[in-house]
Order: C-alpha cells, then sequence, then structure tokens
C-alpha cells in the first residue's frame, strides 16, 4: 500500500517492452488509479520489435497516456551492459525533460532470483547477493519497482483472467 500511495503523488513514466511483466503493471497502475506515461527502447535485434513499439503506441493512446520511444544503436559488444546503459540515459532525459519524479519498472521476482543466481555463479559474497530494493534513487529521480513480491506465473494468470494481450 505504501508505494501506491508514493506512485499516487508523483509523476510517473512506465518503462515498458511490451512483455508480460510491464504489460501486467500497466494495467495494475490503471486497476489503482495512478497517473503515469510511457517509455520503450526498440534494439532491433528481434523481428517483432516493431510490433512491441506499436503495441506500446497502440496503449498509450487507448488509455491517453503519453509514449516515448527510441530505436538504440547496433551494439557491437557487451550487449547487455550497453542495452542498460542506453536505456537507462533514455529514460533518464525523458524524466528531466519532462519533469517525472518516478521511474516505475516491472522487475519481479523471477528477476530478483535471477540476480541472486547471477551474482552467486560471480563469487559474490553476502552483501553484494542483495537484489532490487522496491525504491531506490537515481540522477535525481526514484525508481520504483512494485512487483518484486510477484512471480511471472502470478502476472501471467493476472494478464488472462483479465483478457489482456
Amino acid at each position: 500500500m505504501q508505494l501506491i500511495s508514493y506512485l499516487k503523488q508523483s509523476k510517473n513514466l512506465l518503462a515498458f517492452s511490451a512483455g508480460i511483466d510491464s504489460t501486467a503493471l500497466f494495467f495494475m497502475l490503471r486497476d489503482f488509479d495512478i497517473e503515469f506515461d510511457i517509455a520503450i527502447v526498440d534494439y532491433g535485434v528481434r523481428e517483432q520489435s516493431i510490433l512491441e513499439v506499436e503495441y506500446a503506441k497502440e496503449l498509450a493512446a487507448t488509455y491517453d497516456k503519453k509514449c516515448y520511444s527510441t530505436k538504440a544503436p547496433h551494439f557491437s559488444s557487451n550487449f547487455e551492459a550497453n542495452a542498460r546503459k542506453f536505456r537507462y540515459d533514455f529514460f533518464g532525459q525523458i524524466i528531466k525533460a519532462k519533469g517525472y519524479d518516478t521511474l516505475v519498472m516491472a522487475h519481479q521476482l523471477n528477476d530478483q532470483l535471477e540476480w541472486m543466481l547471477m551474482r552467486l555463479c560471480k563469487g559474490a559474497g553476502a552483501c553484494e547477493m542483495v537484489g532490487f530494493d522496491s525504491i531506490s534513487s537515481k540522477d535525481g529521480y526514484k525508481i520504483v519497482r512494485p512487483l518484486l513480491n510477484y512471480s511471472k506465473n502470478e502476472l501471467l494468470e493476472y494478464l488472462h483472467k483479465n483478457s489482456i494481450k
């Protein structure tokens, strides 16, 4: 409930991918009457990425949201790190230019477990094993992750139950 109250008082930008997690979060935010707009990055590495951007724009138009999109450059090496930096830079530029307070991200329980496993495989100690915080700060704005207690299966069930694409 604390996150809901916080988000209701903030100007929010949802990091959207058109996947299960961010689509479920899109509709959950609507269920709680939380105002937000969306931003999506097209990495151009999968054929369906163009369709995902179109879906984001369609949702935004249908539900009276702003939709910011960009196409990432080709990353010849270190894709994950470069894509993450590009994505956060893009979100940060929008947040600064448009006056958003909060970046809402759809990280969920499975992401948290994956992060911990990845850190463990790299030999991380107990302090380094800590996953995502539900609220954190970055470059003058807050990052909120309201789905950390939900599994991907629970989010998929929510989408099916509500007949959401």
